[in-house]
């Protein structure tokens, strides 16, 4: 894969910047990430990312421009989503 740059200037003898840059197999970089939040992800600790997360998903859902209704909606629908990750069996809350 290569990365080239052009620039429209007529007094130079080569326009063309040409950056090799090389292949990486992303699947082999991002594979072990994956099994690790695998292995972390516990009810628990998405309770507590989904707390952190509703004044980001707000903050993004009036940037989208939703709707007043939709952006009034999301802290239920936040609240609902930790009280379903309560009720999971075998855990505490």
């Amino acid at each position: 894969m290569r990365i080239e740059l052009t620039w429209p200037r007529t007094d130079a003898a080569n326009r063309t910047l040409t950056v090799p840059v090389p292949d990486i197999r992303t699947a082999d970089l991002v594979r072990p990430a994956l099994h690790h939040v695998r292995r972390a992800c516990t009810p628990a600790i998405l309770r507590g990312a989904l707390a952190y997360a509703e004044p980001v998903v707000g903050s993004v859902a009036g940037a989208a421009g939703a709707g007043a209704l939709a952006q009034l909606a999301l802290p239920f629908v936040v609240r609902r989503a930790q009280k379903a990750l309560c009720d999971v069996p075998g855990q505490e809350a």
